[in-house]
């Protein structure tokens, strides 16, 4: 665990959160799961993503939240319906990645977040890479509908 953790401590109290992403082909192990939560530095922020279905279980959650690990939403395309938010940790991790969102989209999701953010809870929210820049008037505008600045809306 040092190779990889000893580099990010440089960061210091900038380090938001590291993102941990479990790729689709690997399904749930509660063993690989179990090792990895306890030699995680206690200190450092982990938010995990898991890919494979399998390991959207209450005992994965549960194990998370043992240790104050961070579960990632993330809402894409293929997906008919936006993942549900669980909190694990102490704050919210949702990578928003689907190729477009409008302002009902965006007001949805920025409705599922406000109750965690007026309860106090921090949230790192992050839109897909584009060519064009899109993404990035997405943020802003999301921005805005949580009391933010206020930008017109999206075309």
């Amino acid at each position: 665990m040092p190779w990889l953790t000893d580099p990010l401590r440089r960061f210091g109290e900038r380090l938001g959160t590291v993102l941990f992403r479990v790729p689709q082909e690997i399904e749930r192990d509660d063993a690989r799961l179990t090792a990895l939560l306890e030699r995680w530095p206690r200190e450092m922020p982990l938010t995990l993503e898991f890919q494979h279905p399998s390991w959207h279980v209450d005992e994965t959650f549960a194990a998370m939240a043992g240790i104050g690990a961070v579960l990632c939403a993330t809402d894409l395309d293929e997906l008919p319906e936006p993942p549900t938010i669980r909190r694990t940790g102490r704050f919210l991790y949702l990578r928003l990645r689907r190729s477009a969102y409008d302002d009902a989209g965006l007001e949805a999701w920025a409705a599922r977040i406000e109750p965690f953010l007026a309860a106090g809870d921090d949230a790192f929210v992050f839109f897909r890479h584009d060519a064009d820049g899109a993404s990035a008037l997405r943020a802003i505008r999301f921005k805005s509908l949580l009391g933010g600045d206020q930008p017109t809306a999206l075309a």
